[in-house]
């Protein structure tokens, strides 16, 4: 039974007392109720941790699901290593999801604190991740037992067979299931009360039965059933609910037959190849987000002679089209339904009956080029090609024709062979003629000019030698002569040097564009003009901001949409990680108090993302930027209530990235530039540039380039390149002090000892006089009094020098919250540590103790906070 939200609003002294007399009396039956399942339930034995307590009935479903599996799964010691240990938990005591550890491999606990007073907290399973884990064996129907279970990650498992039991739908708390490639038969039971699910993916299984219920869950954004056996027709109404956010839907490879359902119009992807639709081509205009759409391998009709028609039924920001293997016979189209206003980048019409010859010269009347970078046709009956020297090279169009007779014949002419052996992937065959001209041997290329004078300078010498002409005279000829040859050759390898480092350029360029495809993210990508417009040609008066690796820019949408684009400097490689990085990584996290990625732009060199626009500046303008503002104004916005929910709003962020997003996540970069707030200033974390992913079994990873802001960074980051979560619940700890304070976190006008913040707050943690750091703007009640307390000593235990001492950012989010207490503070001396890697040191240069960084401070006369200047330590 929950007693408390760990993510709770904050609660009235009295309501706090009211729920901690509560929870006073709950656990005391919570207790007996444990004492009493230790003893009624057979083969397990309870062991009471005296601060973790795990759920027996989780127990119990965990030893279910463990004989179902354990008789014929192979190598159970290392891919259900701690499994069916009675005496052990199984999961770890460290307050925080875990798939490592001590526990069961694979189990990830939650918990929730029972008891305020003693500090007891309960221990449920929220996370069964076994993906490629060879297990044999069904999914037992007490897996509902595990009823906090919020991931389920079964897939790539062919031999986990047998039906999905109906149980499955009573996990009310489930958030994404993904049980695909596998082998599960049957019909899909009723998931409709999974209400809280984002992602539902059961594709590569054999079941069958009429289309699924769709779960009544507003949050759905993924619904994936391809590879199966399913039949029939769609119900009409299968996608109408009340509010629907659905942005994937892959129904491909099944045996679904028309009439076609009233899709989602939030859908962003959709997959419905390899089914039995027979019915004319259905109007897709109403789809307006859509951006990828694949018909293929059905048989609509309505399409042979009359591909114009696509023009009226496709929505306007389609991406990606395919109509392969759709039974489209007559002419190649005149390519007047893609439209000069078109945002198509690639189309695929391959295996139809398309014939004649395909004029690529047409593209370039229509200025279709500019956004098509794939036409494939293959294995057609196009038997001729009009080439574009101007549509290839302009627009970087790739064309495939492999499989058509044009592949197939014998070419006189290089030029032709070569033309087709780009189309057709090297398949074609020039004459006889050809290749003994290709193979007779060619004499070495020398320019002509540096040829002409090696002729004149040897017979000059020849002369001059007969007529023993002296020295002095002829000399200056040869130097003459020498330093031309010298200065052509010179030249010819600073151009062969150029033409090497721009294609150079431009192959990582290219890698860019598929990086992405090949990761299969649900981000839009914007046309360059769209956002050159929007942002009314990057004007100065629409910039929001600038960086080190980029500037961010208001822009305002055709649709009248307000988003932040930020477009990043790409001279170096820093500025293409970045890129990727934030692009991959945060394109499907969703999270209020992270900013959304809308989507991404490539053109040439200039590489933009796009974000959701937050109306209000971020917290380092807003609260440490006050010299230009009236200290008034600052009193009434950033009141304590609102600063209290600004800390655990960007808890809450960074507790989702590290536990709860679909693969762990390290920000790097916490710090209060980072941190924007929105119009009702609720926080939003930004910049992912140095975001980098771990490993769920590797808790610290060693670097060998350090990145972050001076002031922010972890010691352990710095000095040894030791990565972890621990690094972010540093930076955030400095954060919280920030807030509190309302001051950066180095002051050079401070004493020596209390020039950096954390170092100051530790002297008054010590002398008991830790609220004295709070801002004397800052007025509060009592009762605020005691939560300005409270989170001061978060911020306290998040600096700690030993990583291992910082609490996770669940326990931060339960501390912030008021759901738990740091009863026993630290007592080590922090003014003796070198933060963030030197303490108070006045030296103009930081001398590493270990090679990996090499790092400078200005001097204290300069002046400089900590935000003026980037960290970056390199090898």
């Amino acid at each position: 039974m929950q007693v408390s939200r760990v993510f709770g609003a904050p609660m009235s002294t009295a309501a706090m007392a009211c729920v901690l007399c509560q929870k006073i009396i709950l656990s005391y039956g919570l207790v007996m109720l444990l004492f009493f399942s230790c003893h009624l339930f057979t083969g397990v034995q309870c062991q009471l941790d005296s601060k973790v307590q795990f759920s027996p009935q989780d127990m119990v479903g965990m030893q279910a699901l463990w004989r179902a599996w354990k008789k014929n799964s192979p190598n159970l010691a290392k891919n259900f290593r701690g499994w069916g240990n009675d005496s052990a938990m199984p999961c770890n005591n460290d307050l925080n999801y875990t798939v490592s550890g001590r526990g069961w491999n694979g189990v990830g606990c939650q918990f929730q604190l029972r008891n305020a007073t003693s500090a007891v907290w309960s221990a449920s399973v929220g996370m069964l991740i076994l993906p490629n884990d060879k297990i044999v064996g069904i999914l037992p129907p007490e897996v509902s037992l595990l009823s906090n279970l919020q991931y389920l990650y079964l897939y790539n498992n062919p031999a986990l067979s047998g039906p999905i039991p109906k149980e499955l739908g009573l996990l009310s708390n489930l958030n994404i299931v993904d049980l695909s490639l596998s082998n599960f038969t049957g019909q899909v039971p009723d998931l409709s009360n999974l209400t809280n699910l984002t992602r539902l993916d059961l594709s590569g299984n054999r079941l069958d039965g009429p289309f699924p219920t769709l779960p009544q869950s507003l949050e759905l954004l993924e619904f994936n059933i391809s590879g199966n056996l399913f039949k029939g027709v769609i119900p009409y109404d299968a996608f109408r609910t009340e509010k629907n956010y659905l942005i994937t839907l892959d129904i491909s490879n099944n045996e679904f037959t028309c009439p076609l359902p009233k899709f989602s119009s939030s859908l962003s992807i959709l997959k419905l190849s390899n089914n039995r639709f027979t019915c004319p081509t259905p109007d897709f205009t109403y789809l307006s987000s859509l951006t990828t759409l694949n018909l293929s391998s059905n048989l609509f009709t309505g399409l042979s002679n009359n591909m114009s028609s696509l023009k009226h039924i496709l929505p306007q920001d389609l991406s990606v089209l395919d109509l392969s293997s759709l039974n489209i016979s007559g002419p190649l189209p005149d390519w007047s339904f893609l439209t000069p206003g078109s945002k198509l980048s690639e189309l695929y019409l391959d295996k139809n009956n398309l014939t004649g010859i395909l004029n690529i010269a047409a593209f370039a009347e229509s200025n279709i080029s500019k956004s098509l970078k794939v036409l494939s046709l293959k294995d057609n009956m196009i038997t001729g090609v009009l080439n574009s020297d101007e549509v290839i090279r302009a627009g970087q169009l790739k064309i495939r024709l492999k499989g058509n007779p044009y592949c197939r014949r014998t070419w006189s002419s290089q030029d032709d062979a070569a033309w087709c052996a780009i189309y057709c992937e090297g398949l074609c065959k020039p004459r006889p003629e050809s290749n003994r001209l290709r193979n007779t041997t060619s004499k070495p290329v020398v320019p002509h000019l540096l040829y002409q004078a090696i002729l004149k300078l040897a017979s000059h010498w020849s002369h001059k030698r007969q007529e023993k002409v002296p020295f002095s005279t002829f000399s200056w000829n040869i130097i003459i002569l020498a330093a031309t040859s010298s200065s052509v050759v010179v030249l010819m390898f600073v151009l062969m040097g150029l033409v090497f480092i721009l294609r150079r350029s431009r192959k990582c360029m290219r890698a860019l564009p598929r990086k992405i495809k090949e990761a299969d993210i649900n981000a839009k990508r914007f046309e360059y003009n769209e956002l050159r417009a929007a942002t009314k040609n990057f004007a100065p008066d629409m910039k929001l901001g600038a960086g080190a690796y980029g500037a961010v820019y208001k822009g305002i949408l055709v649709n009248n949409v307000v988003v932040a684009v930020k477009q990043l400097f790409q001279e170096t490689n820093k500025g293409r990680d970045d890129f990727v990085n934030e692009v991959l990584l945060i394109a499907n996290l969703q999270h209020r108090n992270l900013v959304t990625l809308k989507g991404y732009c490539l053109h040439g060199k200039q590489t933009l993302l796009v974000y959701e626009y937050v109306d209000n500046c971020d917290l380092h303008e807003l609260l440490l930027s006050r010299q230009d503002k009236s200290p008034s104004m600052d009193k009434q916005i950033l009141n304590w209530q609102v600063r209290l929910n600004i800390c655990q709003g960007v808890a809450q962020g960074l507790y989702y990235l590290h536990a709860s997003s679909q693969s762990r996540i390290i920000h790097r970069d916490i710090k209060a530039s980072n941190i924007l707030l929105d119009k009702n200033l609720q926080p939003k974390i930004a910049d992912f540039g140095l975001a980098r992913p771990i490993e769920d079994a590797r808790s610290v990873i060693i670097t060998q380039q350090c990145a972050g802001t001076l002031g922010y960074v972890a010691p352990e980051y710095m000095d040894h390149g030791e990565l972890s979560d621990k690094a972010d619940v540093y930076s955030f700890g400095v954060l919280l002090l920030e807030i509190v304070s309302g001051k950066r976190n180095r002051d050079l006008t401070m004493p020596e000892d209390e020039v950096y913040l954390p170092n100051r707050a530790w002297k008054l943690h010590k002398e008991n006089r830790l609220l004295d750091l709070k801002d004397p703007t800052l007025l509060v009640s009592d009762a605020e009094a005691v939560e300005v307390q409270r989170v001061l000593e978060t911020a306290v235990l998040c600096v700690q020098n030993a990583p291992e001492k910082r609490p996770s950012m669940f326990q931060v989010a339960a501390m912030l919250a008021g759901n738990a207490y740091a009863d026993v503070l630290p007592t080590d001396d922090h003014s003796d540590s070198n933060w963030p890697a030197g303490g108070g040191m006045e030296a103009d240069s930081y001398n590493c103790e270990t090679p990996l960084c090499s790092l400078h401070y200005p001097s204290r006369s300069a002046g400089l906070v900590s935000e003026d200047y980037q960290l970056q330590i390199f090898h």
